[in-house]
């Protein structure tokens, strides 16, 4: 295994996300000084570099908790995982973290906070926390909306700034993947720049790291370097995320999927206001367009808006991103 192309892997300078490292750094320095700061929403796409600043962060100012939601799943094992406490009800467990937070202030960041099932509860139990002691909270999300799935009152205290990722760029892959390849102490005849260049091509259609970093590995594990083997690796990882994709997604989002699939596809728009009122259970245009944005988020649609005029108004189109991700969902759905 060649650990520099791992998701484990923490580089020593992490590349185009100067502005964001420096803004969470701002947060511990304050924290340091004041023992109190800002709480952060770190947001951005799978791949996005999310995971790798805060690690690096946490790794280098040494005064935070860091836990991964994806392993907890629960809001009572996730504070609980915050100092491992032996207690059995989540009074309790609220009551002996606050006091030991007291005792030892550290910063709670959560990673992948989408990942817990009750989202709501933890929301409150994360407020009931921090009113108490005043420590920052980070939390991390691929859901650009997560705040806006929180309770008011939480939103309302905890007040989040938010630090958004933009997806990479093709240029900025290449020097990510170069800077990686040139930390490898061996020699690697596959990757001339021919190779390196359409890898980073290829992953730039989701911006995604990972992604860049997941085509490089198969390329080596399998000793081929060709565009055709590229292409063919890039689909089936595709095809993966959306199984998760699907999986991941709520009863309502689910539901919301299959009236898209019904109503277009990636040539024919829809209409969003039909979308509505197609729906079984009642939401009103500002949920229906949540749910596009959420969506177009996720790389599945696009959408468009049509100005009919001073009497017509404006209505939104949508339809699916590309024949392949339409085809994969309906596959996903069971309608094929």
């Amino acid at each position: 295994m060649i650990i520099e192309l791992s998701d484990d892997y923490l580089p020593e300078v992490i590349l185009h996300r100067d502005k964001q490292i420096k803004e969470i750094r701002q947060v511990f320095k304050n924290f340091k000084k004041f023992e109190m700061g800002t709480n952060l929403a770190i947001l951005g796409v799978t791949g996005s570099g999310k995971t790798t600043i805060i690690k690096k962060v946490v790794e280098d100012e040494n005064n935070a908790k860091y836990i991964s939601c994806s392993e907890t799943q629960t809001p009572f094992k996730t504070i609980k995982e915050i100092f491992n406490l032996n207690v059995k009800t989540n009074e309790e467990l609220l009551k002996a973290t606050i006091k030991k937070l007291k005792e030892e202030p550290k910063i709670i960041v959560l990673d992948e906070i989408d990942k817990v099932k009750n989202l709501s509860q933890l929301a409150n139990d994360l407020n009931t926390i921090y009113r108490k002691t005043m420590v920052p909270i980070i939390i991390l999300s691929l859901r650009r909306n997560i705040i806006e799935q929180m309770p008011i009152d939480v939103r309302k205290t905890l007040f989040f700034e938010r630090i958004n990722l933009p997806s990479y760029n093709a240029v900025e892959l290449k020097d990510i993947l170069k800077d990686r390849l040139g930390l490898i102490e061996r020699e690697l005849p596959g990757f001339d720049d021919g190779t390196i260049n359409f890898i980073s091509a290829i992953a730039s259609k989701q911006g995604s790291a990972r992604v860049l970093m997941n085509l490089t590995l198969k390329c080596l594990q399998k000793n081929n370097f060709t565009q055709k083997f590229i292409e063919k690796v890039y689909q089936e990882m595709m095809k993966e995320d959306w199984v998760d994709f699907v999986n991941d997604i709520n009863q309502t989002e689910k539901e919301f999927l299959k009236i898209l699939l019904e109503k277009c596809d990636y040539e024919n728009e829809v209409v969003s206001e039909t979308l509505q009122k197609s729906m079984k259970e009642y939401l009103s245009s500002a949920r229906i367009s949540q749910l596009i944005n959420t969506f177009e988020r996720y790389s599945a649609i696009t959408s468009r808006h049509e100005n009919l005029g001073r009497a017509g108004g404006r209505r939104r189109l949508v339809k699916f991103e590309s024949k392949e991700i339409y085809q994969e969902l309906n596959k996903m759905m069971g309608f094929n």
